[in-house]
């Protein structure tokens, strides 16, 4: 990729019709498995699964790593589903 190229997207939605660019970002580490920066795209994906569903989403959450997925993103719209996370975990490890 081209840095030059990474640079340039201010004001316009892709700097290249014919060529690949990537706006460089920060990197952060979500456990062992680095997002950003000069890493390649990671495969993620989100549960449909109602989160105190606990044997629900494990099974899909482990569908979906089975299929790929680097991140399996779990939403937590309250303080229950919250607490329920860490069951969930508890039964993935």
């Amino acid at each position: 990729m081209n840095a030059d190229a990474a640079k340039v997207l201010p004001g316009r939605y892709c700097n290249s019709l014919t060529e690949y660019s990537r706006f460089v970002t920060r990197e952060v580490a979500i456990g062992d498995v680095p997002l950003g920066g000069n890493n390649p795209i990671r495969i993620q994906s989100m549960t449909t699964t109602d989160t105190m569903d606990t044997v629900g989403t494990v099974e899909q959450s482990i569908r979906m790593i089975n299929a790929g997925c680097e991140y399996v993103r779990i939403t937590a719209p309250s303080i229950k589903e919250a607490q329920n996370l860490a069951e969930i975990k508890k039964q993935l490890r």
